[in-house]
């Protein structure tokens, strides 16, 4: 009796499994189009450039299309894979603005002239690539502390192997460094979340068992552990203090592949920072006052120190380290528009950080360079597409007609809601700052135009752009910029049928 009962429960789990593999269906499909990838390049010695393209965009588009279905199919949050992952109309959000982003990526590839023979001439690039967007899905949706070990290691390998996987000593170099980083942030993250472990008896964030278990803990050892497992969190967002690799990477890395890192693993970060926060709702840790203190260090940090840089791509990843404290705000609010504020800069951040990517390259591919002075009188060769830059510049910045304005006005003001709701010190701390930051930002993004409009270059330089295709992709990312600006409720109203509550057993 007590086998055929046995034998009766694997049934039933396994018959679980089976259903629960649909609502993995994006995931799947990006499985198969790495197995795809791998499986072509094996069989094709020579001019395989093209068909490596066909089956990343055709994967990308299966899997679109897959994370659209569920859209619309999905009413209400689903626990799967017994409590491992759980799937919700914010995951999928997410997991669609990240099939985006490797999407505009590989356009970016595509318009980067001899070096996309390093992206298409194999499989090695686009396999990492498709690598790190499983990871990121699965960052997502993952609710227990090992499944979050796991989604953020496969995106961090495939990060190191993507940054030095091209020729060249300083890409090397920067791959190492960020693998150090990287595995010094991951072993404390583990050590943490063996702790965390230890106090509650299960791994699952969302069980009222875990939260039964931190209540009993004294606040000390409480908040080493969480500070322990906060910290690979911190380094995948790229916030202060583990943004020390940044700049390096930024630099040295193709710039589509700087493009993802940007916005992809920093996004995924976002989504587990959120679900661990509001799942550790105990009055022994003040969260409000840990990320406050984040978010000012980050924000006053990366925009200081990207006043200085000479590089357009190392600018670029300090001022990340500023939108990510920005992305935090919305988490520091607590509340339901500090949510959705928090959503909105995302969403516009993808936006504005592809389309600067892609215009870098453009003028990167002219210049053969991405120094700032390389730019200087630029605007003059090439007027449509520095105004285009100038756009994402000062959408950047956060200023108006751009949707960057919308979402700094929508966090800030989530925040000053939150302020007067609950009156915690930090908060008005982080609202001043946060707005004499905005200005600081204002000096470092407009230099780019102003050497583009308004310096002359120092030699000739005859410019080599495809123009028409370097207009249209130009023109596509940069629209939505100043569309939302005029109709933010459209992307407000998808935002306003997204639960951004926790699934609860």
């Amino acid at each position: 009796m007590l086998i055929q009962n046995q034998h009766t429960e694997l049934s039933n789990q396994l018959a679980k499994t089976g259903i629960d593999l649909w609502d993995l269906a994006p995931e799947i499909s990006i499985t198969g189009s790495i197995i795809l990838l791998i499986i072509f390049d094996l069989l094709f010695k020579k001019n395989k450039s093209m068909g490596i393209a066909a089956i990343a965009y055709a994967g990308l588009a299966f899997t679109g299309f897959l994370l659209i279905q569920q859209w619309f199919e999905l009413s209400e949050t689903k626990s799967i894979m017994s409590g491992l992952l759980s799937v919700s109309k914010l995951s999928v959000f997410l997991k669609t603005g990240f099939c985006i982003g490797v999407f505009i990526t590989l356009i970016i590839a595509h318009r980067s002239g001899e070096k996309q023979k390093d992206f298409f001439r194999s499989s090695e690039i686009l396999v990492m690539l498709f690598g790190l967007l499983l990871g990121v899905s699965f960052m997502s949706m993952s609710n227990n502390l090992l499944m979050i070990y796991l989604s953020i290691e496969v995106t961090s390998i495939c990060s190191y192997v993507l940054t030095g996987i091209t020729k060249g000593k300083k890409k090397a170099e920067a791959a190492m460094k960020y693998m150090i980083y990287g595995a010094v942030a991951s072993a404390i993250m583990l050590y943490g979340m063996s702790w965390l472990y230890g106090f509650t008896g299960t791994l699952d964030i969302t069980s009222t068992t875990f939260v039964a278990g931190l209540n009993d803990i004294p606040a000390l050892p409480l908040s080493i552990a969480c500070i322990m497992v906060m910290a690979g969190f911190i380094f995948k967002l790229g916030a202060f203090p583990l943004h020390i690799w940044s700049p390096d990477v930024y630099e040295a890395a193709p710039t589509p592949i700087v493009a993802v890192f940007s916005v992809l693993p920093k996004l995924g970060a976002l989504s587990i920072i959120f679900h661990f926060v509001n799942a550790i709702t105990i009055s022994t840790i003040d969260w409000q006052l840990w990320i406050g203190i984040l978010a000012i260090a980050s924000m006053t940090v990366g925009n200081f120190s990207a006043l200085w840089q000479k590089d357009v791509k190392r600018m670029l990843a300090y001022s990340s380290i500023a939108h990510a404290g920005f992305l935090m705000v919305g988490i520091l609010a607590f509340t339901g528009s500090g949510n959705q504020a928090m959503l909105f800069y995302a969403s516009i951040y993808l936006i504005m950080n592809f389309a600067g990517f892609l215009l870098v390259q453009i003028f990167e591919r002219n210049t053969g360079s991405s120094q700032f002075d390389s730019f200087k009188g630029l605007g003059q060769k090439l007027p449509y597409l520095s105004i285009l830059v100038l756009v994402i510049m000062i959408s950047l910045t956060g200023l108006p007609p751009t949707a960057g304005f919308n979402a700094k006005l929508f966090i800030f003001s989530a925040l000053w809601e939150a302020h007067l709701n609950e009156g915690h010190p930090i908060l008005i701390w982080v609202f001043v700052i946060g707005l004499m930051n905005t200005v600081v930002a204002l000096f470092y993004y407009l230099k780019m135009p102003y050497l583009l409009f308004f310096k002359t270059a120092p030699q000739e330089i005859q410019p080599n752009t495809r123009r028409f295709t370097d207009w249209l992709w130009g023109t596509l990312l940069v629209s939505p910029l100043l569309l939302l600006f005029f109709r933010s409720d459209w992307l407000v109203s998808i935002m306003n049928s997204i639960n951004f509550e926790l699934w609860i057993p």
